[in-house]
């Protein structure tokens, strides 16, 4: 813990009831612990629409598709359908902290728009019903870039780092100075690049993974791609970085393995409506979120595969402080507010949260978070929002949306280890939400809503919009300094 003793837990929140045609939110949520979880969408009428990728590269199936006047990337996740329905479930729980993500939707009737087959689905068999295989849908957003992508865009960046100084006072020279090394930067992730797709060209199909010393050759240019990525981040404005941190430190809720990879993909940037000119960030991957490891493995499972790295053309290693204790998703909660030491292939991390390692080595030595309140401000706003977000209200979403264990969405094994049930999942978020809060004390959040009246206040719009589009009945969410409050 940062802060001793936490004062005296708050309730943040309250229920008004909702329309006279709908049950009141009380109701709801008696009826939903006893009724059946919602169905996934049928999609057999969506229709496929043709669009850049942007020049991403997906690791599984994906199409987009038109659905109720909609546009939706549609995944199929290849593993199980647990896998899908659990990856959906964990980003919307993610989105009710009213931070950037995708409305995403658990869809099946998507035999039209996929081959499916033993192949490319590792659920197969003969005599499959097609039309249960179920995919991830995530709301496009037309704005949005991955990180990497957001980075080398030279129409965008250097006006971005031109404002940041102009609004800093920096010196024409000193803009100047940022400017030209932003474009040496990219100049030398292009090189890199294209001495990779030069090695591509020459070992098709894989084989420079089996040619003697070409693929360390490929290993040191990724290397030199993923270095420059690291340094042109340095480069954002700090109000961009400060989103960064925050989902990073939102991601800890649902223990996402993957917050942010190798080629800076899965975080990035969009423009919300009516705000030219403005970024707010979003995470768009769950996929190693929740009990979910790596390869369609639960992360009880996933230790060796995690300690040994991502693909062979990753230069980068998992970390050695990752142990096997790590691998699991329970209410423990890593007592470090970075917990960095917890999370496997953590490097692409570092330049997102290097400043805030430093800030908690300062503040566990002066026992203090009020003298170190700008500093921790992206991880105390994270606090705050899972200190306004209901129980009640994640007791809900589970009881709406969690599918493990139904006929369509069969365990993995009997291992408890690899599956939860609603109530253990429900108290496991409920759990790691209360830990994470407790990490400073609700004396320590409540002076941060008074100190940034203005962010607190957007922060609850955000949190109380998100809770009510995601579960039924309508959540009314409060300022923590109005004292206790009750349903």
């Amino acid at each position: 813990m940062l802060v001793s003793p936490v004062s005296p837990a708050l309730v943040p929140y309250a229920l008004t009831p909702a329309p006279s045609n709908t049950p009141t939110i009380n109701v709801g949520i008696e009826h939903s612990r006893g009724s059946v979880p919602k169905e996934p969408v049928n999609l057999s009428r969506g229709v496929p629409v043709e669009r850049s990728s942007n020049g991403v590269l997906f690791t599984r199936d994906a199409q987009f598709i038109e659905h109720n006047n909609e546009l939706y990337r549609v995944k199929n996740p290849y593993y199980t359908n647990y896998v899908a329905a659990e990856e959906v479930a964990m980003g919307n729980l993610f989105s009710m902290t009213g931070l950037g993500a995708p409305k995403m939707m658990l869809c099946n009737g998507c035999e039209g728009f996929f081959d499916f087959n033993k192949t490319t689905r590792g659920d197969f068999s003969a005599n499959a019903d097609l039309s249960k295989f179920a995919c991830v849908a995530s709301k496009v957003e037309p704005s949005f870039k991955d990180l990497g992508t957001f980075l080398l865009d030279t129409s965008l960046m250097p006006e971005l780092i031109r404002g940041a100084g102009e609004k800093s006072l920096v010196s024409d020279s000193g803009i100047k100075k940022n400017i030209d090394s932003y474009h040496a930067l990219v100049q030398r992730y292009k090189q890199a690049d294209s001495h990779l797709e030069n090695i591509y060209q020459r070992f098709p199909d894989g084989e420079h993974r089996r040619a003697p010393g070409v693929l360390d050759e490929v290993k040191s240019q990724n290397l030199i791609k993923f270095s420059a990525l690291e340094k042109l981040n340095d480069l954002l404005p700090s109000e961009l970085k400060f989103d960064q941190q925050q989902h990073y430190f939102a991601s800890r809720l649902i223990n996402n393995w993957d917050y942010l990879n190798f080629s800076f993909c899965n975080f990035g940037y969009f423009q919300p409506d009516n705000a030219k000119g403005q970024y707010r960030g979003m995470t768009v991957d769950f996929g190693g979120s929740g009990t979910l490891g790596f390869g369609g493995l639960s992360k009880a499972e996933s230790f060796e595969r995690a300690t040994q790295g991502a693909r062979p053309e990753n230069p980068l290693k998992s970390t050695s402080l990752f142990e096997r204790k790590d691998s699991t998703f329970s209410s423990d909660f890593p007592p470090s507010l970075t917990g960095i030491s917890t999370i496997p292939r953590s490097r692409p991390l570092l330049s997102t949260i290097k400043d805030l390692v430093k800030t908690e080595n300062d503040v566990y030595e002066a026992k203090n978070v009020q003298t170190h309140e700008k500093a921790l401000g992206p991880a105390l706003e994270v606090a705050y929002r899972l200190s306004i977000l209901p129980d009640q209200a994640i007791q809900q979403f589970f009881a709406e949306n969690w599918v493990a264990g139904s006929q369509d969405f069969p365990y993995r094994d009997k291992s408890p280890e690899h599956n939860v049930s609603t109530q253990q999942i429900t108290t496991i978020m409920v759990d790691r939400k209360n830990a994470f809060i407790d990490l400073f004390g609700q004396r320590n959040i409540q002076r941060w809503e008074a100190n940034n009246s203005g962010s607190a206040a957007q922060a609850r719009a955000q949190v109380e919009r998100s809770v009510n589009s995601l579960i039924e009945g309508q959540y009314k969410i409060r300022p923590l300094g109005v004292g206790s409050q009750t349903i």
